[in-house]
């Protein structure tokens, strides 16, 4: 794997959890600390599984 590709994956999991903690912001619109721990452990399983996802599409 080349070194631009590397920093992309890298980049990838951390741009999916931001997106996805952002949409769990949205539709939960309350920013109680516990909540807000949930989403975003969620969000993290969530931007892995989209990475995964992306990897057994992609092929690499």
């Amino acid at each position: 794997m080349n070194r631009p590709a590397t920093l992309l994956a890298v980049a990838e999991v951390p741009l999916w959890w931001a997106a996805l903690t952002a949409l769990w912001l949205v539709f939960a619109g309350t920013v109680d600390p516990l909540e807000l721990a949930v989403g975003a452990g969620a969000a993290l399983l969530g931007a892995l599984a989209a990475r995964a996802a992306r990897r057994a599409v992609g092929g690499r």
